[in-house]
């Protein structure tokens, strides 16, 4: 039998166990043995090793000094099976229990259930304080309110109930309602401490995967589920700040706020927080850094409170000043989930007059936008982009007019740019082309030059799909040959032809396996897309950079299921040392591009994307030091979502294409509002040169997020994370007005975390 300190070094070291996952119990004179979670146990500190008496894991005695019991070899209790959304060791974890019919008993739910679909409705979310029966019992009619409570949460038909001051009276009758046994899981264990200890209930009809707790405080904690919401999974936490009627209650709420900020931050994905903050102003979700989901609905000036000592009389009872407050909220991460209703509940009394709480609940139901999956385009766009093709061809045909960019190789994604070489003979006069344009397109929408191009273009919109048109003068030599003998018409010229001979090289580059390569590129371009990496003028990776990558693993895997290549696109490039460029060549990427014409200057740059034909030149010169460090990161969160997700199951879109976390990245932003058309692209043009002006004040992780945040009649607004060290005012305002100087009507605003835009 080993000693308890071999068994606690073995599962806080061995990535096999959970610590999360794992109790000591530890000896106490006159009274049964203190249960300490392994995460909080301290080696070598004020508890000796010999007073620990057994260790569990999921309930299950794995270790018992006394017995002799040493199994943690001989059971799967405290594997790890996926990885944890609720981070070790903030929480400790709990098991959710549901009602077993056969065993008429709550059981422990299976941590090998088959993982369900995730649901593409709404999430409806109840918080409720319910008004516990410790103090004035004689004056609040908790018998009588009990009932009218059970009603109310069954008629809510809420996917989440939260409760705080539940007490296990409350637990009792809960657990035995037919309903709640029919449809819902408890959070914890319901013979345990957790809800006489800390007042939080939690109930969900919806699959929980996760449940843990996290102490604030004597009496206060938050409790946690990790549920399948819209999309994927949902972390649900639940708490109950301090009050006035304690002691110093605003500088404990400001503790424990600050203690939920950290725990928070740590967990990936969506977040919803639900409870009473005992505190009626914005200070919650400003320190938090989320959005109050009754304002999103309702608007900011909207304080309809939850707690109303004016018309509720068990609200007067335990009221200091009278004050009618918004005590109780649902606050959301503003970057991912998007609250589509809001509602209170209880606010109405009974026909004796009595009412259900002191509190009003707040019922909320949150929806996701969709995620874009990596689908083909459709049919009829595909046909629109090629009449587009045709129709430019015709108006310009003395030249020799290509389809060039991801419809060339057919792994456009849904919307994407019809992108056109027009190899034109003699001089290029783009006024006299654009006019022409203009006569045989009369449909064309926002038809104008492109300045600071490197050869002359125009752009516009014709049949619903943007047209981005480079013109390469070829003097005396026949369009037709230009794409072959592009070396020949200078280093602008042949860079802008490349983008044909790039695109078929990228196709030649995927063989045998070209269908593998489409699907591959259209997934992860629709994957960079929905994180913001894919956009070169915004410091991204442009789709020809996705695309070598894709061809490569392509090549190298050959016809794989969905899952499995997409595994084998993620792993090897989230490993890669990008002090390494990348392209088409042997294994290393450079052997064919250097014999190509690629110099000693491509391969020193934070990262590193070959083009694969000459003139061969990195596509990604614009990613800094910081944005290689957001790639990586990005590519290995896939990574862990792909290898966690059943080898049978199907893509998990939802997972890899969810909302980042901007409001944890940046703790303050840039909105830049210009006009639309001409001025929107001579912004787009600074872009660059702004992230790198932000880098020299001290900002290196500023990111532009690559689409407009806000549009209205006449400008368009673009948001720029300012990473976690962002310029004072006067400094960015100085930015600004250096790099937007001569954009008329251009502006540029500092916002904080609280006021982070919508930017899914």
């Amino acid at each position: 039998m080993r000693t308890s300190e071999e068994i606690y070094h073995r599962v806080r070291w061995d990535t096999r166990f959970d610590p999360a996952r794992f109790v000591l119990g530890v000896a106490q004179r006159g009274t049964v043995p203190k249960r300490v979670p392994l995460p909080r146990f301290t080696p070598g500190g004020d508890i000796p090793w010999h007073r620990v008496l057994f260790i569990e894991a999921d309930g299950e005695v794995v270790w018992d000094r006394s017995s002799g019991v040493d199994r943690i070899d001989a059971t799967d209790a405290g594997r790890v099976r996926a990885p944890r959304r609720l981070p070790s060791p903030y929480f400790v974890s709990r098991t959710p229990h549901a009602f077993s019919a056969p065993d008429a008993a709550w059981a422990p739910v299976p941590e090998d259930a088959p993982a369900p679909t995730p649901s593409s409705g709404p999430l409806t979310l109840l918080t409720w304080n319910t008004l516990w029966d410790r103090y004035d019992s004689d004056r609040i009619d908790t018998a009588r309110r009990r009932p009218l409570l059970l009603d109310a949460l069954r008629a809510a038909d809420a996917d989440v109930i939260a409760l705080q001051e539940a007490e296990p009276a409350l637990l009792a009758l809960l657990l035995a309602a037919p309903w709640v046994r029919e449809g819902y899981t408890l959070w914890a264990d319901p013979a345990g401490r957790d809800v006489a200890d800390c007042g939080l209930l939690l109930l969900s009809r919806v699959p929980v995967r996760e449940a843990g707790l996290h102490a604030l405080g004597p009496h206060k904690a938050v409790a946690a589920v990790v549920v399948d919401g819209p999309g994927g999974p949902v972390t649900v936490a639940a708490t109950h700040l301090s009050s006035d009627h304690s002691p110093d209650g605003a500088r404990r709420r400001d503790a424990e706020l600050s203690d939920l900020a950290t725990g928070l931050a740590a967990i990936e994905g969506e977040v919803a927080l639900l409870g009473d903050f005992n505190d009626g102003g914005d200070t919650p979700q400003d320190r938090l850094g989320m959005t109050d989901a009754w304002s999103r609905v309702h608007g900011p000036d909207d304080r309809t409170p939850t707690f109303d000592p004016s018309v509720n009389p068990l609200a007067a009872v335990s009221s200091l000043t009278g004050r009618v407050s918004r005590l109780d909220r649902v606050l959301v991460r503003p970057d991912g989930l998007r609250p589509a209703s809001a509602a209170l509940l209880g606010d109405v009394p009974a026909p004796d007059g009595l009412y259900v709480s002191d509190h009003f609940g707040v019922r909320v139901e949150l929806a996701a936008d969709a995620a874009e999956e990596a689908a083909g385009t459709d049919p009829a766009e595909e046909e629109r982009a090629a009449g587009i093709v045709r129709r430019v061809a015709a108006a310009l045909a003395e030249g020799r007019v290509h389809l060039s960019g991801s419809r060339r190789m057919g792994c456009a994604l849904p919307g994407a740019d019809v992108d056109l070489v027009a190899a034109l003979p003699g001089a290029v006069d783009l006024p006299g082309v654009r006019l022409r344009l203009a006569a045989a397109l009369p449909d064309a929408e926002g038809l104008r030059e492109v300045t600071g191009a490197r050869v002359p273009g125009l752009r516009f919109s014709l049949d619903g799909l943007g047209v981005d048109l480079v013109t390469v003068a070829t003097g005396d030599l026949a369009p037709a040959a230009a794409v072959s003998r592009r070396a020949e018409l200078g280093e602008a010229a042949a860079t802008a032809l490349s983008a044909v001979s790039d695109a078929d090289a990228v196709l030649a580059a995927a063989d045998p396996h070209r269908a593998a390569f489409t699907r591959l590129a259209r997934e992860v371009k629709g994957w960079a897309r929905a994180r913001g990496l894919d956009s070169a003028p915004c410091g991204g990776l442009p789709g020809l950079a996705w695309s070598v990558l894709a061809a490569r693993t392509a090549h190298e895997s050959g016809d794989l299921l969905p899952l499995p290549l997409l595994r084998h696109f993620f792993a090897p490039w989230a490993a890669w040392d990008w002090d390494r460029a990348v392209g088409l060549g042997g294994t290393g990427g450079l052997d064919r591009a250097v014999g190509s014409g690629a110099t000693a200057d491509t391969v020193v740059l934070p990262l590193t994307v070959l083009t694969p034909t000459a003139p061969v030149h990195s596509c990604t010169t614009q990613v800094s030091p910081a944005g290689r460090d957001l790639v990586t990161e990005e590519l290995f969160r896939a990574w862990e979502i792909l290898e966690s997700a059943p080898d049978s199951g199907p893509v998990p879109h939802a997972l890899l294409h969810a909302p980042p976390p901007l409001h944890a990245r940046h703790s303050a932003w840039a909105i830049v509002s210009v006009r639309h058309g001409a001025d929107e692209g001579r912004f787009r043009g600074r872009l660059l040169a702004l992230l790198t002006a932000l880098a020299e004040a001290g900002s290196p992780d500023a990111h532009a997020w690559p689409r407009p945040c806000g549009t209205d009649a006449s400008h368009v607004q673009y948001a720029i994370g300012l990473g976690r060290t962002p310029p004072d005012g006067a400094r960015l305002a100085e930015i600004g007005a250096r790099l937007l100087h001569g954009i008329p009507e251009a502006g540029l605003r500092r916002a904080d975390r609280a006021q982070a835009p919508d930017l899914r």
